[in-house]
This record gives structure tokens, sequence and C-alpha cells, in this order.
């Protein structure tokens, strides 16, 4: 009586109806098999062209893309299994298609379950990527999932304020561009002109996008106007990677949306990472961080990153080693403490970070502190004092290592390393 949902094994087991009751009308959006209720993946190269194809201009720059339901041409992806275990509970496996291309198979397989809770569904979705092309690419913004809903839908809201959890008056999205959205709350709905739609609810994110295409307002499943919703967290693609993440689906008005978010555990509110930990599943043990122009030892994660301190690419003037977005008062954080191995000839290192009003990681004085490391390779304890320092203050969005200016080792970089086994607010 609250909702229905189905999924079509013509579109590899996509979600393309769901409903708020039992007999609205469907609110998923069915104009290609680029659109649904799916996952989306990315990584390297780009353009990806195997055995020469080369793919449709439009989309040539989103690299290896498989997508569960299909590609760019309407071929649909294979199903290899299913099962409807009773009148709440669904299973599907999918061997993707690469959407920009012709019938092109990706080197993975989709697994999701699907749960019906009340107004609710819960989809929890496990990808296997078994790629002979062993390049460890930089990491992509991925679409986990990606939520398409007919033109009706077009109002999109989230929380994007400093006081998550308070009912604080929420933000409608009014860009109709893809715009980012830094969701402070992990949510974000697209709702009917009577305020009633569908919410997307991804733990532990914080970075969330949105869009609207065609006309506000009208449209059917089969129409282009479409409202789009997606957690898009920055994330490394193995060639040997299994990423497991869940969602939930929440049918009702903001209300209804924003009750059953706080009902669920919270965020860790202070530094937490533990590299390698079984629960990290989504970003295989990296806890979310990633690397810019560097690069770690790959899978399987071994209780520590074990990364390159230096460029990949001499031709870029920087690398990094960035968290993932997070919400973090400054003031519950006053020393953040990094257990560490460092093997290079410099002596210091960069500890840097993002507020939400920085479009990006900003090199000024207010956004960094100098760290000193010694670098014989032994697993030292460093403790970066915060308390007091300009700029650290109100909410840290994101943090990252860098190395400091002009002292990018010149020689043998790739043989320098750093191993990181945690960033905590308490001495491990």
């Amino acid at each position: 009586g609250k909702i229905r949902l189905g999924i079509n094994l013509n579109a590899g087991g996509a979600i393309t109806y769901l409903t708020d009751g039992f007999y609205g009308e469907n609110m998923v959006n069915n104009y290609d098999l680029g659109r649904q209720l799916q996952t989306s993946l990315y990584s390297g190269p780009v353009p990806y062209t195997p055995n020469g194809q080369k793919p449709v201009a439009t989309w040539a720059n989103l690299g290896w893309n498989p997508v569960q339901t299909g590609d760019y041409y309407n071929n649909p992806a294979q199903v290899v299994g299913y099962n409807q275990t009773d009148s709440t509970r669904l299973y599907v496996k999918t061997i993707p298609l690469i959407w920009p291309l012709n019938n092109v198979v990706a080197e993975c397989t989709m697994e999701t379950w699907i749960e019906l809770r009340n107004n609710t569904a819960h989809v929890r979705v496990r990808t296997l990527i078994n790629r002979p092309d062993k390049t460890q690419y930089e990491a992509r913004t991925q679409e986990v999932p990606c939520m398409y809903l007919n033109g009706p839908y077009y109002k999109k809201f989230s929380y994007t304020g400093s006081q998550p959890y308070t009912n604080a008056t929420v933000t409608e999205l009014t860009n109709q561009e893809l715009t980012a959205c830094y969701a402070t709350e992990s949510w974000t709905a697209l709702l009917n002109k009577a305020g009633r739609g569908l919410g997307l609810f991804v733990p532990n994110q914080y970075r969330f996008a949105t869009a609207f295409f065609g006309a506000t307002g009208v449209g059917s499943e089969y129409d282009g106007n479409s409202a789009y919703a997606t957690a898009a967290p920055l994330i490394q693609m193995d060639h040997n990677g299994v990423y497991d993440y869940e969602y939930d689906l929440v049918v009702g008005n903001l209300t209804d949306i924003r009750q059953f978010v706080y009902a669920q555990p919270r965020p860790a509110a202070v530094p937490d990472f533990r590299f390698g930990a079984a629960a990290d599943k989504i970003s295989a043990g990296r806890s979310g961080w990633t690397f810019y122009n560097t690069q770690d030892t790959g899978l399987p994660i071994q209780n520590e990153l074990n990364v390159q301190w230096g460029r990949s690419d001499s031709t870029k003037s920087s690398f990094d080693i960035k968290s993932p977005q997070v919400f973090y008062r400054a003031a519950d954080v006053p020393v953040v403490y990094v257990q560490a191995a460092f093997t290079t000839p410099v002596t210091e290192v960069l500890f840097s970070w993002r507020r939400p009003e920085d479009i990006d990681f900003l090199p000024i004085p207010e956004r960094q502190k100098a760290l000193s490391i010694i670098g014989d390779g032994q697993m030292r304890t460093y403790a970066i004092n915060l308390a007091g320092k300009s700029g650290w203050e109100g909410t840290i969005m994101q943090m990252r290592f860098d190395p400091v200016l002009n002292t990018i080792p010149r020689t043998n970089e790739r043989a320098q390393r750093v191993r990181i086994k945690s960033v905590t607010a308490t001495a491990p």
C-alpha cells in the first residue's frame, strides 16, 4: 500500500518502475537506456577505444563507463541471473555495457539486491571488475546510483547547511545545469509541485549532483524531460576491484525523507580513517581517499595506503593525496594524528584543508599547515596541532597532503613513498 517497484530484465535489471502509493504513476524516466535508477561507473582511459572502436563523439570524454541498463545505441545489458525471493525482495545480476560504444561488454558484473521496507526501498550493489588492462587510472566521479525521474519531479532539494540533523531549513537547488552539491545530511530529493516524490539517501556520502533536462513540470516516462540526482563520490576503479555500496529510496515528502534519514546511524563527526578496514567497501579499503598525479600499490589494501611520494607525470607541477568530502566542525578537531612512514629526502609536507565556501583547495596560509617529517621509512605518529590556527574554523569539508612548494623530489620520484596507516582525531 506504500510503493510499487519493478526492475526490467530487458534493461539490465535496473529499476524502471516506482510509484508513490500502490496505484500511483511511474516516477522513473525510461527515455533511453541511460536513464532509469541504476549504477554507472567511470575509469580510464579517455577516450576508451577497445579494438579500435571509437566512442560516440558526444560522450567521448566518459572513458571506460559500464552502465547497468545498456548503451547509447539502445543495446540492453545482459541479465545473467535474477530472483524474486518474495513480495518485497528482488535480486539481479548483470553484465553491463560501455555507454558510448556499440554493444561493447564491460569487463565487470553488477549484482543488485532490493528490499522494500514500508515507504522505502533499500538497495545494495556489488560490482566485480576483472579488466585485463592493469593500468592504475586516476579517480573519477561515480554515479552510485544515478536517479532519473519524470518531468513533473522538477523540484530539487537537499540540506547543504552547517547544522545537519537539526531540522534546519532545506535548500532548493534551482540550477538546471549539472551542479555538484555539498549535501551535509547525505541525501537529495526530487519532488513534484505538490511536494511529493523520491529521496535518495547514500550513507557517508556528501558529494551529490543534480540537474534537469528539457521542460520542467511535464512529461511521462518515455519523454526526454527528466530530473536527475546522484551521489557522486570521487573513487578509483581498480582493474581487480570489488565495490559495494548501499542506498535508500524514500517515497514521500521532505518530512518523510528527513525522518527516515535522521533515524539512520550518523557518520563520523571527526577524522577516523583506518586504511584497509573491512567495513570500507565502496572505495576498496582506501576509505574514500584518492590521488592526483601519483598512485598507490593497488589492491588489496593491506592495513595502509602505500603511495608514491612523487609525480607520476613530471610535466605536471605537483601531486596530492586527498580525503573524501567530509563534515567536521573544526572546533571538535584540535589535533589531527597521522600514522605514517615517509621514505623521501624532503623534511616537510603540507597538510591542507578545504571549507565549503572554497571552490577548490586554496594555496593560502589560512588553508595549510606545514608538517615536519623524518624520511627514513619508519612508521611514526605525527600530531598536527590546529587549535587556534587561522583558517581552521567553521566546517571542514576535505583534507589533503601535498608537497611544500619547490620541494618536490626531482630525481628518482617514483622510488619515494609514504605509507599511511591512519588519519584520526585521537592518537592511535
